[in-house]
């Protein structure tokens, strides 16, 4: 990245950005210093896209909330993290670390006594979007189909 557009960059901006990537300004700061000004600004390392999300299913009752930390680049690989809040507090959570071209998708039947969820998940297309669908079922509440697409993509 050319240093000057490093130098325009606002104090806030510089937040921002180390917020939604899961890392400290400085850290940020010194992946951009380092790379080539004749890159592309997609030479920036993917080690350094972190997301996180959560999907209201029932307002107020039941969400899914996935947190994802990508590396790599042709050879990448996804740490997702898939959570579910019942009334805001967390029921279930499971940790996948083997998402990668050869493995995009993950299908999962978690339950208790109060719901039980049909998930799959995973990164959809050549672009690699992450997405999930299924249904869920909660006592009181019936069956909810859902089906979250491109939700963030990789390239």
């Amino acid at each position: 990245m050319i240093t000057s557009e490093i130098d325009s960059i606002s104090e806030a901006e510089w937040e921002g950005l180390a917020a939604e990537a899961g890392r400290s300004v400085d850290e940020i700061r010194a992946a951009l210093a380092s790379v080539d000004e004749s890159s592309e600004v997609s030479a920036v390392p993917l080690e350094l896209l972190k997301k996180d999300y959560e999907f209201p299913l029932i307002p107020g009752v039941l969400s899914f909330k996935v947190s994802a930390e990508f590396t790599g680049g042709d050879n990448w690989k996804a740490d997702v993290t898939f959570k579910i809040l019942l009334f805001g507090e967390q029921v279930y959570s499971q940790k996948f670390i083997d998402f990668s071209k050869e493995k995009k998708v993950v299908h999962i039947k978690p339950g208790t006594a109060l719901f039980h969820a049909d998930v799959e998940f995973g990164f959809y297309g050549e672009h690699y979007c992450f997405g999930a669908k299924g249904h869920v079922k909660v006592v009181g509440f019936g069956k909810k189909e859902f089906d979250f697409e491109d939700v963030f993509c990789l390239s």
